[in-house]
């Protein structure tokens, strides 16, 4: 038996042995292994991130440097080499060509972490910007509601509040604030995370994420001299006068400051298609004075320097809101009710029926200023006390709208920043009678990315 037992011991320790080593060689596969799995995916991470830079630089910037001329291809780094890139640990490239006559742009991202290099393809379509403004509410960066503000639709469905981005706590909700519609949060993002406050279980509506990302350009404003290339006349409205059509063909007045119930009769004539454009050096109203719009024609008002609205002033009260717009470009060395930032600014029961657009001023309403119509800006849109804009459409894309107080918004909002506070009220109706403004530019679509 002692052989025996001798033989059986050997046998044990050889297999002990073989297994050891075979375990030692499963594991540094296994390692091995993981290391390449953790190297391809950072190299796939980084190709993505620098494709999703390169869209959004394409999307927000109209002089991208990523757009080709032609049929030219763009490469980055120019150098043919690669971009380090030590926020992720590793190195890119971009080849971003343009194929005309299928009106695609191609995008071919590499990443290289380490040794491990990962291309991704991605095809953008160029698309005329038409936007449907089907949301109540968008939001770029974050939402902010307190109180007792409301989000609803007045029985319109679906009825969409969006958000792009998927950061932590971007949407807050808290006091009593009651949201009736479908919130969607950025793609990729985790409702769990983005959301919180008190009131998120008052959301009466599906939570969850937007499959692709809603994009919205920054507006397009015009050229005031472009359209007026000679300056202005002296003509200057103080007290109550009447213009007609062929005062109107001028185009050109110093200033409309009117005071102490005055009031400003404007006649547009029969013909609905006609579009007078007056350019002005500043329009301000105050005490309970008016400018009133008669006649069928279209008036647009150019504005360089400084629009004031005090004291029960109004324009275009009992007007049709699809015969008045007012284009403000304004200057930075106005001396207006914000010194330290342009700002186009109606209070005091104050009301305008028509549409502003403002180039980089913020628009402010105060007390119970109300607008009916479009309300578009480069800058921020602020809304206190009892205002009430009745209006198709806030769109500023790039700017925050602030509403405190007893707010009441119906229409759509698009913005970078929502912050409410109060007892606001955002009601989305697509019935009012002011046309969303029109836009300029393209549109990149996504058609495929592999």
């Amino acid at each position: 038996m002692g052989k025996y037992a001798i033989l059986i011991v050997s046998a044990l320790i050889f297999s002990m042995i073989t297994y050891s080593h075979g375990l030692r060689n499963a594991l540094f596969i296994s390692n091995a292994r993981t290391v390449d799995s953790y190297s391809q995916n950072q190299a796939h991470n980084i190709a993505q991130s620098a494709a999703m830079m390169v869209i959004r630089d394409l999307r927000t910037n109209p002089s991208s440097f990523f757009l080709p001329e032609g049929d030219d291809i763009v490469e980055f780094p120019v150098n043919g080499g690669f971009e380090n890139w030590p926020e992720m640990y590793g190195e890119f490239r971009i080849e971003v060509s343009n194929q005309l006559a299928q009106e695609t742009i191609t995008i071919n991202s590499t990443g290289r972490f380490e040794d491990t290099i990962y291309r991704t393809t991605i095809r953008l379509r160029s698309d005329t910007f038409s936007p449907s403004f089907e949301q109540a509410l968008h939001a770029n960066n974050s939402i902010y509601m307190s109180g007792n503000d409301y989000v609803g639709c007045g029985g319109i469905t679906p009825c969409l509040v969006t958000l792009n981005n998927t950061a932590a706590n971007t949407v807050g909700l808290t006091g009593s604030v009651q949201m009736e519609a479908d919130l969607y949060v950025g793609v990729g993002g985790n409702p769990d995370v983005v959301l919180s406050g008190s009131s998120v279980d008052k959301i009466d509506g599906k939570v969850g994420v937007q499959e692709e990302e809603e994009y919205y350009p920054p507006s397009v404003f015009p050229n005031f001299n472009e359209i007026f290339p000679n300056g202005y006349s002296p003509n200057n409205y103080t007290s109550s006068a009447t213009l007609n059509a062929q005062d109107l063909n001028l185009g050109y007045f110093d200033s409309i400051e009117l005071g102490g119930q005055n009031k400003l009769t404007i006649n547009t004539g029969n013909d609905s298609d006609a579009i007078y454009k007056v350019r002005l050096r500043n329009l301000k109203l105050s005490a309970q004075s008016s400018i009133d719009l008669v006649g069928e024609g279209k008036l647009e008002l150019y504005v360089d320097q400084a629009v004031e609205m005090r004291g029960g002033s109004s324009i275009n009260e009992d007007g049709d809101v699809k015969n008045l717009i007012l284009y403000y470009q304004g200057f930075e060395d106005v001396d207006l009710a914000e010194p330290e930032q342009m700002d186009l600014e109606l209070g005091g029961n104050t009301i305008f029926n028509g549409s502003l657009f403002a180039d980089q001023a913020n628009i402010t309403l105060r007390g119970t200023a109300g607008i009916q119509g479009n309300v578009t800006t480069n800058g921020d849109v602020h809304l206190y006390g009892d205002a009430d804009a009745i209006s198709r459409l806030i769109y500023t894309p790039y700017g925050t709208v602030t509403a405190h107080g007893n707010v009441k918004i119906r229409g759509a909002v698009i913005t970078n920043d929502f912050v409410g506070s109060g007892n606001t009220s955002l009601v989305y109706d697509p019935e009012f009678d002011a046309d969303p403004p029109p836009f300029e530019g393209e549109i990149f679509n996504l058609v495929f990315w592999n």
